[in-house]
């Protein structure tokens, strides 16, 4: 008793600790989101310029910059708590919106809608619902193939990955046949904060509020799902139900990001488990707050490096994220391997 008491007190100075250290880098990645572009700017006067110019319903470079630092905050923490879903209910160390086909399923589903008259409700009705459908079917294929292939992390990944490149194929024949515009389609799979609105932003981040707080209000539940379908049954509630529920909210943060901001892969995959590592413990409680900070300080730090290091050519975001993500992958399973011989 008295061991388990120590752990759990040395898991939670940890938590303090790395949450502090994340919430500095998530702020000066923030500032220097502000800070850095064409100019170089006080990221203090940008910041107070750029909420008067909201306020003020006028437009300017302050208020660009700020809606874009806004943006990579609200992106990187819906990707990180979409995998950590994902990760925790399919019992998946390897699960992420990207490499399980949800991304490219909402992309194929967007792509169609480019067809449509641009408008306000295209935008911000059509477009959402379409990602969403398009991610949730994507999922759904990856789910059947990969059951009929054992249901293990590795038949999930590779079910995937399939579902994942065909989708993606699949999105390209609507830019030949429709828009004959491929650029459009290949800049969005590469996915970028450069279209910004404080609208979009905005309604992203109403969605991950109620992702977050129904994930941490269902901590229990998640702690349970990620060990046995029975502790959470000795809970009193329906294992498949609450998955169900919860795969289906990582389905719509990830759709979500897809339908305004494009394809960014690998900050749901990595976050979370540098949250874990970083712990030594994978207590919802602790794990989906720094999860979210880290995914925001991601995406952030990542999308100042692609619009500054290779000036006056920007990257795509998703670009420098994959040099990031790639890596922590070919970690991830080697890992796993370690500990399957272990």
């Amino acid at each position: 008793m008295c061991a388990l008491r120590v752990y759990v007190e040395v898991t939670r100075r940890r938590f303090f600790v790395a949450l502090l250290i994340a919430l500095l880098i998530l702020v000066l990645s923030f500032m220097a989101q502000l800070a850095f572009g064409a100019v170089t700017l006080n990221p203090l006067r940008v910041l107070e310029d750029g909420l008067r110019e909201i306020l003020t319903a006028t437009t300017g470079i302050a208020r660009y910059r700020l809606e874009r630092a806004l943006a990579g905050v609200v992106v990187g923490a819906s990707l990180a708590l979409s995998g950590y879903l994902i990760q925790t209910t399919t019992r998946n160390p390897l699960g992420d919106p990207y490499l399980l086909g949800i991304s490219s399923g909402a992309l194929f589903a967007v792509v169609l809608t480019f067809a449509l008259p641009a408008s306000a409700i295209t935008l911000f009705v059509v477009r959402p619902f379409a990602a969403l459908i398009g991610g949730i079917i994507a999922y759904l294929l990856t789910l059947l193939i990969a059951s009929k292939a054992g249901m293990t992390p590795t038949s999930i990944v590779l079910s995937g990955v399939a579902v994942g490149t065909f989708f993606y194929s699949a999105s390209l024949f609507p830019q030949y046949f429709i828009l004959r515009d491929i650029h459009k389609v290949f800049a969005w799979s590469m996915g970028s904060l450069v279209v910004v609105n404080l609208n979009k932003p905005i309604a992203i981040a109403l969605a991950l509020t109620a992702c977050t707080i129904y994930s941490c209000v269902s901590r229990n539940v998640l702690n349970a799902l990620s060990i046995s379908d029975d502790f959470v049954r000795d809970l009193g509630r329906d294992p498949s139900r609450e998955r169900v529920i919860l795969t289906a909210m990582a389905a719509v943060l990830a759709s979500f990001c897809v339908a305004y901001f494009g394809v960014i892969g690998f900050v749901g995959l990595a976050s979370p488990h540098f949250a874990r590592r970083l712990l030594g413990s994978g207590d919802a409680r602790y794990i989906i707050p720094l999860s979210l900070v880290f995914g925001a300080s991601m995406l952030s730090l990542t999308d100042v490096v692609a619009k500054t290091v290779f000036y006056p050519i920007e990257v795509p975001v998703n670009v420098i994220v994959s040099l990031v993500g790639a890596p922590t992958l070919a970690a991830i399973m080697v890992g796993m391997r370690r500990h399957a011989r272990g």
